[in-house]
């Protein structure tokens, strides 16, 4: 697989998307797209959304795991904390989705609150945050220049 990345484009992205992330957009998304120059299949997909001057809310979609050896991670952080300039990014994570909890705390996320039943009876939301001096995936030059 050789990975490029691109801009996140909603007119052809969210078909992609729509059945596997529960979000609308906003006039204010952005992200990244990871896709196999090969296939030219997307392998994954990075949104950005409710942009304030520190933060941003995020999801993302990993559709082959395989973009983790190819500098995703490190994608995002780029994007986010050195472009973009931002000092924390939030997750909204459905209690019932293990997989995505266990991946975002790997990536520096930690719990900042639970919203009981928010999602679905049972289901609760979590909200996590990343800040950038935490993130294992910013790359040390980024840290000394900011």
């Amino acid at each position: 697989m050789k990975v490029s990345y691109r801009r996140f484009e909603p007119s052809c992205d969210m078909l992609t998307l729509k059945d596997i992330l529960p979000f609308s957009l906003t006039t204010d998304t952005t992200g990244v797209v990871a896709y196999d120059e090969v296939s030219r299949e997307t392998v994954a997909v990075f949104i950005a959304q409710n942009w304030t001057p520190t933060s941003v809310q995020v999801h993302q979609a990993i559709l082959n795991t395989m973009v983790l050896r190819h500098g995703w991670f490190e994608e995002i952080g780029n994007y986010i904390f050195t472009q973009a300039g931002r000092l924390k990014l939030y997750a909204m994570v459905p209690s019932n989705r293990p997989k995505a909890l266990s991946l975002n705390k790997k990536c520096g996320f930690v719990e900042k609150v639970r919203l009981e039943d928010a999602c679905d009876v049972g289901v609760d939301f979590i909200v996590m945050e990343l800040k950038r001096e935490d993130c294992p995936f910013w790359k040390a030059v980024n840290r000394k220049a900011a």
